[in-house]
């Protein structure tokens, strides 16, 4: 994207004054032809737009890039050593709407917006908001070995957290920086005993990455080593052990994530997606819709008892 302001400082670069002069050489030609005028007003931004980037871009408050066009927008708002990117989109005067961000999903992402300044403020708020969340996501990447998403954001409100070869350990955090539906993904029963007992004695006092240590008396998080499963990758299609045992196949474009060793039995070995699983056990049970969302059955292998729930992350 094209840079259209620097750093919050009432101090003039070469860029921005070039800039202004642009943007000043445009509004004088807007008021000079009339042709021009309903140009830019079908095809670019109109005359209020172009006046709010004029002064945010004067005042240098604001980091604001264009895009591929002028219809296009990118805000960026810092927070500490942290930079959140606002993408917008231009769709008519005093009609702004969020094209991505890299924040939680909310609600508030599918306002329509009036103005630059409206969007800027809100999120500002939305930023502070969020800064416990955004504590305890950083923290769970320095001290975990995430093993997914691979690439990590604060878009994502998850993580997954490495065990052993077999399991990890499923951990959502609300906008307001609390863990939720803590789960394994895999199954180890030892595991699943200490996972159980310790969610009885989650202090909420101590950050997420205090109260997992403590459930699995970890003086420090395990990490994949040679002899165990590395991260996987989303070209591994020809690793028939990551294909799934039900569609046999290891990426599907309507399912997400990859297979995984999914039943409890460690002789089994057989990886499923999660949503493959769910879907082979509710039709096994007559197609009736399970109670919570978690289907009971047997594993389509190894014909051992095995569980999956409805919603993965």
């Amino acid at each position: 994207m094209d840079k259209l302001g620097l750093n919050s400082s009432t101090t003039k670069t070469k860029e921005d004054l070039d800039l202004l002069s642009v943007l000043e050489s445009l509004d004088d030609s807007l008021q000079q032809n009339t042709q021009l005028i309903q140009l830019v007003k079908s095809n670019l931004l109109d005359e209020n737009i172009l006046n709010e980037i004029k002064t945010i871009v004067s005042l240098g408050t604001l980091r604001l890039y264009f895009g591929k066009t002028m219809r296009d927008l990118k805000i960026v708002i810092e927070d500490d050593d942290r930079e959140h990117e606002i993408k917008v989109q231009y769709k008519g005067p005093k009609h702004l709407i969020i094209s991505d961000i890299n924040l939680p999903n909310s609600s508030t992402h599918e306002h329509e917006f009036g103005c630059i300044t409206e969007i800027t403020e809100l999120f500002n708020q939305n930023v502070k908001d969020l800064a416990r969340y955004f504590y305890e996501l950083e923290n769970i990447d320095e001290f975990c070995t995430v093993m997914e998403p691979i690439v990590k954001s604060f878009k994502d409100t998850y993580r997954r957290i490495f065990l052993d070869d077999r399991t990890w350990l499923h951990v959502e955090v609300t906008p307001e920086g609390f863990a939720t539906n803590i789960h394994l993904v895999g199954q180890s029963e030892c595991w699943h005993n200490k996972l159980q007992a310790g969610l009885l004695h989650w202090d909420h006092d101590k950050n997420i990455v205090d109260n997992i240590m403590a459930i699995f008396d970890f003086s420090q998080f395990p990490h994949p080593t040679s002899s165990t499963s590395e991260v996987p990758k989303m070209d591994s299609e020809d690793d028939n052990s990551a294909a799934c045992g039900i569609c046999l196949s290891t990426s599907l474009p309507d399912v997400p994530g990859l297979p995984l060793p999914l039943c409890q039995n460690s002789l089994c070995g057989v990886y499923y997606h999660r949503t493959c699983l769910y879907q082979w056990l509710v039709a096994c049970a007559g197609s009736r819709p399970p109670a919570f969302g978690v289907a009971n059955g047997s594993c389509p292998t190894c014909l051992q008892p095995i569980t999956c729930s409805e919603k993965d992350s």
